[in-house]
C-alpha cells in the first residue's frame, strides 16, 4: 500500500478541504456628525460697500460677507464686468462670496486685441532678459547690462536735461 502524497507545506492530500465561506462582513455603523451643509451659486454683484456686498442671486437681493482668499479687486473687476462671483450659503444662511468665475482673457495666458495694465507701479523681473516687442519694434533688457533698442526710427525727448552718459559713444 502505498502512503498519500503530502503537498508541500500542507497536510495529507486527503485531508485538504475547501475552505468554509467567510461570514458576510459587517461594518459597525457609528454615528457621525453630519457635515455642515451649504449652498453654492452663481450671482452677480449689485454693490460693493467695504466688506459688505450686495449680490443678485436669482430674483432676490442677499448682503454677503467676501472671503479672505478673494482679493477685493477681483471683486471690483467682476462687477464693473457685469461678471458672475460664486457665493455660498452656510447653514446659518449667512452668504460669503467666494469666487468670480472670469469671462475676459488674462494676460500672459490668452491673446486679446488690447491690454491695460494699471497699476501704482509695475515691475517685470526676470533672470537673463526681458524683451518687448511689436510688428516693427522692439526693446530688449539683458542682464549683463545691455539695453537694445531697434526701429526704423528711435525718437527721444526731455523737456529738461537730456543726458547720455558713458565712457564710449559711438555714433554710426
Amino acid at each position: 500500500m502505498s502512503r498519500p502524497k503530502r503537498a508541500p507545506h500542507l497536510g495529507p492530500v486527503d485531508t485538504l478541504r475547501e475552505p468554509a465561506p467567510a461570514p458576510p462582513l459587517r461594518v459597525a455603523r457609528t454615528p457621525h456628525p453630519s457635515p455642515a451643509r451649504s449652498e453654492l451659486v452663481l450671482a452677480r454683484i449689485e454693490g460693493i460697500d467695504g466688506d459688505r456686498i450686495r449680490l443678485a442671486v436669482g430674483r432676490d437681493g442677499v448682503e454677503a460677507a467676501r472671503d479672505a482668499a478673494v482679493h477685493p479687486a477681483v471683486l471690483a473687476g467682476a462687477h464693473a464686468r457685469g461678471e458672475r462671483v460664486l457665493a455660498e450659503r452656510d447653514e446659518d444662511g449667512a452668504w460669503v462670496v467666494v469666487g468670480a468665475l472670469r469671462t475676459q482673457p488674462t494676460p500672459g495666458i490668452e491673446v486679446a486685441e488690447a491690454y491695460t495694465i494699471e497699476a501704482e507701479r509695475v515691475t517685470i523681473r526676470a533672470g537673463a532678459e526681458v524683451t518687448i516687442t511689436s510688428r516693427a519694434a522692439s526693446l530688449v533688457l539683458r542682464a549683463l547690462g545691455e539695453v537694445e533698442t531697434y526701429a526704423d526710427r528711435i525718437v527721444s525727448r526731455a523737456e529738461g536735461v537730456h543726458k547720455i552718459v558713458g565712457r564710449i559713444l559711438r555714433l554710426n
